[in-house]
């Protein structure tokens, strides 16, 4: 879904303001990822995705889809953090017989958990420093591209997982 998107957009196939709102559609497909993931409290993986997904929606409501809303983009890398850390909780509460580093979750809850810290560290203060010290900006974004292919590494050791 992420390659789908960015593809999208590089090539110019998905317009600007489809690109600008894909919390919508990530919220809930790891909302649903998740669900399936997370042997108790799935009632509560839905529920968070409900609100992080309404919260995305209002963001964008007041802000527009003409330009990508930091608040939903932030309410969306919480959700990735809140399953992530649901899906750690319950493997701590119900261990199996398998090692986490087989595990498909696992790699990819370290994947989303790492890419979302970093997205929130370098998105909330992203405007400020753009006015205040262009320089430090710069290094943020250098540092996030890193992250994000860090991420993207692990969320494909991920894919190879069988577990």
């Amino acid at each position: 879904m992420v390659l789908i998107f960015e593809l999208g957009f590089i090539s110019k196939l998905i317009p600007n303001a489809v690109y600008h709102s894909s919390p919508l559609f990530y919220i809930p497909f790891f909302s649903y990822f998740f669900q399936s993931q997370i042997s108790m409290n799935k009632k509560l993986v839905a529920n968070f995705g409900i609100i992080f997904l309404i919260s995305s929606f209002v963001f964008f409501s007041l802000e527009g889809f003409d330009k990508y809303s930091v608040l939903a983009g932030t309410s969306m890398s919480i959700a990735y953090i809140v399953y992530c850390l649901l899906w750690f909780l319950s493997q701590v509460i119900n261990p199996d017989q398998y090692s986490l580093l087989k595990k498909q979750t696992f790699w990819i809850s370290c994947s989303l958990i790492i890419w979302s810290v970093f997205f929130i560290f370098r998105s909330i203060p992203m405007y400020w420093l753009n006015i205040h010290d262009y320089a430090f900006l710069i290094q943020i974004n250098i540092g996030f591209q890193i992250i994000t292919i860090f991420s993207y590494l692990l969320f494909l050791k991920g894919l190879f997982c069988k577990i």
